[in-house]
């Protein structure tokens, strides 16, 4: 007996509505055994830098991790990342024990797949005294990495990174160099127009000993202050040691009382026998301005014909001492003088002292004012004969008055003598009348 199964379409509907209800499983994850970022870092190009210089490091950042492999099921969704990428690299540079500034801050590099490389420049300055030497610069490499990723469902993955962070040290070397600096000056009595001596103590900071060092200095651009004996020997300069050198210069005749620039290098050998020359390094002169003398005195007269001794006054009107100076006067017609010099000694700022001197007049000059030029002869603190400006001294001649005026008039003379002799034979004539008259 054959007996027929037959479901009810509406038991079917339920059965297959329940079936659906049930959850599916999660699928297993795609994992990934091996293969992380391997960043590595380098300098591209120089690497060596000289005390107190400016530099750029190119440093170049390269992933050098491989994947290894992956699992991936069948008809499961292969992942988009990859394991081995670095992902939003973040790069900073630090100095370290290194003598220098970092003057670039922490940037982005971005992502870094394997085998790939990118390049991130950093601005950095080598200290002026740095000690010449090789230094590690430790350069932080901030990044995330894909570890593992799962898939939930039919179309969606789920990635899970790890955040990492690596140092790397790069590898600097700043030169040996000789590096000076100026820790004192020692000025003389320098003054406009004039020349002195100049000691310079000069100290080296670096960390290098030069060998057949030469001290020199130089005129700063248009500064007054000039070299005329601009170089010292030195010899050997070891890190560290002082030295004094002594220079002559010049200032310039327009100088003012002030402090003007020099500067000052030092000339040496390096250990591969070559010639360097450091940083020029500015100090100040100081200048004391220019040396000045004034004549006061009251308006001098003489009359016409006549001699007189007179007394000029000097007065010191510069910043330092004149030594063993003398006072000179150059007559010129009508005058003439019995000694044109006149002591006056050393002279302090300030002092005053007088000078005499006996002028005579020719008789036909012009009554009217005159100028006679004067001038004082010195010497400075070095010994150098050193002469003034020239000054003017005014006199004015005058007509003699009086019994000066009929003294030195040749017709009054003449008057004065017939009047004479006429009253002397008047007087001797009365007495002889009067010896006639007795007898």
């Amino acid at each position: 007996m054959t007996t027929n199964c037959r479901l009810h379409p509406l038991v079917i509907l339920v059965m297959c509505a329940g079936l659906l209800l049930v959850p599916a499983p999660a699928m297993a994850g795609v994992e990934y055994p091996g293969g992380e970022p391997v960043l590595t870092a380098s300098i591209q190009g120089q690497h060596e830098f000289l005390p107190g210089s400016d530099a750029l490091l190119a440093v170049v950042i390269e992933n050098r991790g491989i994947p290894d492999f992956k699992m991936v099921p069948q008809e499961r969704i292969a992942p988009d990342d990859q394991p081995s990428t670095a992902r939003l690299v973040r790069v900073g540079l630090g100095a370290g024990e290194a003598p220098l500034l970092v003057r670039t801050d922490p940037q982005m590099a971005g992502d870094i797949p394997p085998n790939s490389r990118v390049e991130v420049p950093f601005q950095v300055k080598v200290l002026k005294n740095a000690t010449g030497g090789t230094y590690s610069l430790p350069l932080t490499l901030q990044y995330s990495y894909l570890s593992f990723a799962e898939q939930r469902g039919t179309g969606t993955m789920a990635y899970v990174y790890k955040d990492t962070v690596a140092v790397v040290p790069l590898q600097v070397r700043v030169t040996p160099r000789v590096s000076i600096v100026v820790v004192d000056v020692q000025a003389g009595e320098l003054t406009a127009g004039n020349e002195g001596d100049l000691a310079v103590t000069i100290k080296n900071e670096g960390s290098l000993a030069g060998k057949e060092c030469t001290a020199r200095i130089e005129r700063h651009e248009e500064s007054p202050v000039v070299p005329v004996s601009g170089s010292a020997y030195i010899g050997t300069c070891a890190p560290g040691s002082e030295v004094q050198s002594r220079f002559k210069i010049r200032i310039d005749e327009r100088a003012q009382a002030a402090s003007y620039p020099l500067d000052v290098v030092v000339e040496y050998l390096d250990p591969q026998g070559d010639p360097v020359v450091t940083d020029p390094v500015v100090i100040g002169v100081p200048v004391l301005g220019e040396i000045e003398f004034e004549v006061i005195t009251e308006e001098l007269s003489i009359p016409r014909g006549g001699t007189r001794e007179i007394g000029i006054t000097f007065r010191n009107s510069g910043p330092v001492t004149v030594r063993s100076a003398q006072a000179r006067i150059v007559a010129v017609d009508p005058f003439t003088l019995a000694r044109d010099t006149a002591s006056l000694g050393d002279l302090a700022p300030g002092e005053e002292a007088v000078a005499y001197f006996t002028l005579s007049v020719d008789k036909t000059a012009t009554a009217k004012e005159y100028g006679l030029e004067s001038e004082v002869r010195y010497r400075d603190a070095l010994d150098n004969r050193l002469i003034s400006d020239p000054m003017k001294i005014r006199v004015r001649v005058v007509e003699r008055t009086g019994v000066d005026a009929i003294l030195s008039n040749p017709v009054y003379l003449s008057l004065i003598v017939v009047i004479l002799i006429g009253v002397g034979y008047y007087f001797r004539t009365q007495r002889k009348k009067a010896r006639d008259a007795k007898s």
